[in-house]
């Protein structure tokens, strides 16, 4: 790992960017005053030179008029600040532009050469070598400044096709993201709910035909589970094929005021039952179904692996002034079930074998809405399921922070 290097705010790097650029300026001035062999610059070539390097810090915004400042300044010796304004200037505008500032800037200096420092008559040795000097003094900074802008024009290129690769890799990925989604959503509709309807059809038969009224109970409660599990599948294809699946796609029935017929749909007798979502607080529909599905996948889990003859406590409850809404499930493990996994034909509802995924999923669930969840076995010998969401805006306090902490103990997978 590269340790991180320091860098100045953009405002100081700015300033100092600046200082620089005005003492670089300002040396021609300061070797003026040291050169006795020369004249020094009087009043008025002081106050070109202060002009001059007064225009040097906007010379982004006006490159050409800050370059026409800092021309009378050359007779003052002035030279840095012109080249310095020159090569601003052919950064910003274009070759034709830029070339004119040069053949500008190149001719004032030859002027000042020639006229003005130099006296007359020349040699034409001498002028010769002004000439090209002077066009050497005004073409160097303007081919560098269009490098510069060449340069810029580059990175900039580079940047657009860069974000232009990146929106059509988000695109491709949307558009498999998008056929997975509705692969998904068909096998869901041909494969579930085929089935579903199979189950709800069959039990309808059953329910008909049945000999006793109990068999024709069982029946209609098997065809009224079949039916509303249908119901979620067809809204859960609905949500897949939709593109911004949210609370929209949160089925209706799913909610805190529909655990007690989740709960009279189990069979288990659950005592206590306590449901205090808080008073006149509303909970996102994320939330409530988050914990209408934790309560539904412990309710699951006794039927499969739990004791169903022993109560079953369930507590829903708005805690820490109503930022924090807690679901725990405490039932008894099966006679012989150890903390690693019960077996798999415990209970009369259990058949098949589990999948895995259960508690992975009302993990991920809750990470999704920066809760937490955790599950096992406690040391009275019954098996905990305690999940805490928070309210948006607020994060986990008080004892719902302990369950983000990893568990050692043994959890049971179901």
């Amino acid at each position: 790992m590269t340790p991180a290097t320091f860098r100045l705010p953009p405002f100081l790097r700015r300033c100092a960017t600046e200082v620089a650029v005005l003492l670089l300026a300002g040396t021609d001035l300061l070797v003026e005053l040291l050169e006795g062999e020369k004249e020094q610059p009087g009043p008025y070539g002081f106050v070109l030179t202060v002009l001059a390097l007064a225009a040097l810090p906007w010379r982004r915004r006006r490159p050409v008029l800050v370059l026409v400042l800092t021309l009378p300044a050359l007779p003052a010796g002035m030279q840095l600040a012109s080249l310095v304004a020159l090569v601003a200037a052919a950064r910003l505008l274009p070759l034709v532009a830029a070339s004119l500032c040069a053949v500008v800037v190149s001719v004032t200096e030859l002027l000042d050469s020639l006229l003005w420092r130099g006296g007359s008559p020349h040699p034409p040795g001498d002028v010769l070598q002004a000439l090209v000097y002077c066009t050497v003094f005004g073409a160097a900074p303007a081919a560098l400044g269009q490098l510069l802008r060449s340069r810029a024009r580059v990175a900039e290129q580079v940047l657009a096709l860069r974000q232009s690769r990146e929106r059509a890799l988000r695109s491709e990925r949307a558009a498999v993201e998008e056929a997975a989604r509705a692969a998904l959503a068909r096998e869901m509709h041909d494969v579930v709910g085929h089935e579903m309807n199979l189950i709800s059809v069959r039990a309808a038969a059953l329910a008909r035909r049945a000999p006793d009224a109990d068999t024709r109970r069982e029946a209609e409660l098997i065809r009224a589970v079949s039916l509303r599990a249908l119901d979620e599948v067809r809204h859960l294809v609905r949500a897949l094929r939709g593109q911004h699946p949210g609370e929209a796609s949160v089925p209706i029935g799913s909610c805190l005021a529909d655990i007690p017929v989740l709960v009279e749909r189990s069979g288990l007798t659950v005592e206590p039952l306590t449901i205090t979502p808080g008073d006149g607080v509303y909970w996102p529909a994320t939330v409530e179904l988050a914990a209408y599905r934790t309560v539904q996948e412990a309710l699951t889990n006794v039927l499969r692996h739990g004791d169903v003859g022993a109560p079953v406590a369930l507590r829903v409850e708005s805690v820490d002034g109503d930022t924090c809404l807690v679901v725990e499930v405490r039932s008894a493990l099966a006679r012989g079930a150890t903390g690693e996994a019960a077996p798999e034909t415990t209970g009369e509802a259990a058949s098949g074998k589990s999948g895995g995924h259960g508690l992975t999923g009302l993990r991920e669930r809750a990470r999704v809405l920066d809760g937490a969840l955790t599950a096992g076995p406690t040391p009275d010998g019954s098996f905990l399921l305690r999940a805490a969401f928070p309210a948006p805006g607020h994060g986990l306090m008080g004892p719902e922070r302990r369950l983000t902490a990893p568990r050692t103990a043994a959890t049971h997978q179901p």
